[in-house]
């Protein structure tokens, strides 16, 4: 079986296979399972099944009587009328009159008309017989199983007047023949027709259901594949769409979480190498290049201390320079605190947020005290973000 579904790669029709395959082996086992229930019922309720299959044959031998006189010949010919439901369980119909003689007979073991059937059955069968050829019973008659497993069944044959004028018995084989035939009966009209529908049945709606069941889940699966193509390609923006409650559904949803969440990580390491990177410039430009300027700026100072009189052609110039270069140092520390505020320059957040209350209270004469319970160090993309809004307020 699994050679056989290997030969199919697709997931799709795995799944319509596997469904072709539990839907027969599904029904057959209710199959089997209604059958079992059956053989108990009748194995149980044989007698009376016999009797009502008796009751059901009166009527119509009813009709070989005429003015109470039995019409022989018809009655031998009916009773020898082919039955599909009984050949093969009875050994054979015996009709006889009122004094227990047989009128006709047919069967594996007819009884030559004339003898008295009491002397061919069971002592419970004749006192049964006898009991229901005086009308000591009901239209329904009286049934017994004999010692060998035989079951008899005797029925009154009525007039209109409702006065019993024959009597029919039944006889079957012993009960082991008789479910044996049934067992053949049931595999041949009911077991192989029904075991022809369930294979129709599982051929037919199996891949029906089995097709669209695995193209839903195959539709759903390719959703997940193309988001995971995504995130292997770095785009955790994309997600997978399931608003089924399923664990396939679940299984997506807890993967959009873990992508919603790496690209938060992913936003998060950016910022803070945008961060870092300013801060290394804010160094590099307040050690290096602000150190030279200051340095020339010094030189051309001196310069000009050291001029003589009537030098005001070189003191203009210098004295542009100066200028400048004061411009230049002042735009420099402007960019370099706006690259990183020189107040969290080698503090930490708690250390800035003391020194700016202690400032504004300086300026506003207004007591202001803060109190920072956890020395736990923020993240410097943190610090970065929490402290101007400090500042605005």
């Amino acid at each position: 079986m699994q050679k056989f579904i290997r030969r199919f790669p697709k997931l799709q029709w795995k799944l319509t296979l596997s469904y072709v395959f539990i839907t027969a082996v599904v029904l057959l086992l209710f199959e089997l399972l209604a059958i079992t229930i059956v053989f108990l019922v009748v194995n149980a309720n044989l007698p009376q099944i016999v009797l009502s299959g008796a009751q059901q044959e009166v009527p119509q031998a009813t009709t070989y009587f005429v003015h109470g006189a039995p019409d022989r010949e018809s009655l031998t010919a009916w009773l020898n009328i082919p039955n599909p439901y009984a050949n093969g369980s009875y050994q054979g119909g015996t009709v006889v009159d009122k004094q227990g003689q047989v009128i006709a007979s047919a069967g594996d073991k007819a009884i030559k008309v004339g003898l008295a059937l009491q002397t061919q059955i069971s002592a419970q069968s004749a006192t049964n017989l006898r009991a229901v050829l005086a009308g000591h019973t009901d239209s329904r008659g009286l049934v017994n199983q004999e010692a060998n497993g035989s079951i008899v069944a005797i029925v009154p044959i009525v007039d209109k007047d409702k006065t019993v004028q024959a009597a029919l018995v039944l006889k079957t084989n012993n009960v082991a023949q008789a479910n044996g035939y049934w067992v053949s009966f049931y595999l041949l009209y009911v077991i192989l027709p029904s075991i022809l529908f369930i294979v129709f049945i599982a051929g037919v709606i199996g891949p029906i259901a089995g097709f669209f069941t695995a193209r839903n889940f195959t539709r759903r699966f390719q959703k997940l594949s193309l988001a995971a193509d995504n995130w292997s390609q770095g785009n955790f923006s994309a997600f997978a769409q399931d608003t089924s409650s399923d664990e396939l559904g679940q299984l997506t949803r807890h993967l959009n979480g873990m992508a919603e969440q790496l690209q938060n990580l992913l936003q998060t390491r950016q910022k803070l190498a945008i961060l870092e990177e300013r801060n290394r410039l804010a160094r590099d430009l307040h050690d290096s290049v602000k150190q030279h300027i200051f340095v020339v700026a010094l030189q051309v100072g001196t310069a000009k201390l050291h001029l003589g009189p009537n030098t005001e052609e070189v003191q203009r110039p210098l004295a542009e320079a100066e200028h400048v270069l004061l411009q230049v140092q002042q735009e420099l520390k402007t960019l370099i605190r706006e690259l990183r505020p020189v107040a969290l320059e080698g503090k930490g957040l708690g250390v800035a947020l003391q020194e700016l209350v202690t400032q504004w209270t300086q300026q506003t004469n207004i007591t202001a005290n803060l109190q920072i319970e956890s020395k736990q160090t923020l993240p410097l993309l943190v610090e970065e973000e929490t402290y101007p809004i400090f500042l605005q307020n």
